[in-house]
């Protein structure tokens, strides 16, 4: 059986205290006892930031990568080491708290920093944009203190923006995700297992 690696991204500041990395982690766990992955690689985004875009990074991100001078290229030093993840694993688990109805900054921040063009994504010759890291499977573990049919118009942020972002700018197209929600109710107890009996 081929081995398949894991890339296991956290992005929660409340550590054992955080939902979002107990799912995350629960999946991870699930995944290793179904024998679908044999490494993980495990990213803490609270323990070294991602770097939030500026000028010169957009600079750098949007030029051929065959003529990034060695200015641009020590920028893009986190950008290539997250692309490097990204393109040695098989299966990638991000686990985002909701934060506003949206992901978390450092998910977003990770995210911005993966997205380059002419290494995640190029153009075909009738222009039409294409992924380059195709065939991965993402778990997106996601934490809210309410209830997503209790939300205005069931309006749904963070799972149809990963999807839309790899989809279009990555390549992947099996995205599947798992809430865990209500945290903020009286008397909350997550059950993890419930949660991801489907998986």
């Amino acid at each position: 059986m081929t081995k398949k690696t894991a890339l296991h991204i956290i992005s929660s500041a409340r550590e054992s205290d955080s939902y979002s990395k107990g799912l995350s982690m629960a999946i991870v766990d699930k995944l290793a006892r179904k024998h679908e992955i044999d490494t993980v690689i495990e990213r803490d985004l609270t323990k070294g930031s991602p770097p939030f875009l500026n000028g010169n990074l957009i600079g750098a991100f949007y030029k051929d990568p065959r003529s990034v001078n060695e200015e641009e290229r020590r920028l893009l030093e986190y950008a290539d080491s997250v692309v490097n993840d990204v393109s040695s694993a098989d299966i990638l688990v991000l686990g985002t708290p909701m934060y506003n109805l949206g992901m978390s900054a450092l998910l977003k921040a990770w995210i911005d920093q993966l997205v380059r063009f002419g290494v995640t994504y190029g153009y075909d010759e009738n222009g039409a944009r294409k992924g380059r890291l195709n065939g991965k499977k993402v778990y997106l573990a996601i934490a809210s203190g309410g209830k997503l049919e209790d939300w205005p118009n069931t309006k749904e942020f963070i799972a149809s923006h990963v999807s839309a972002v790899f989809n279009a700018y990555v390549g992947t197209t099996e995205i599947h995700t798992f809430r865990v929600e209500g945290t903020a109710m009286p008397g909350f107890q997550a059950d993890y297992e419930k949660i991801l009996e489907n998986l």
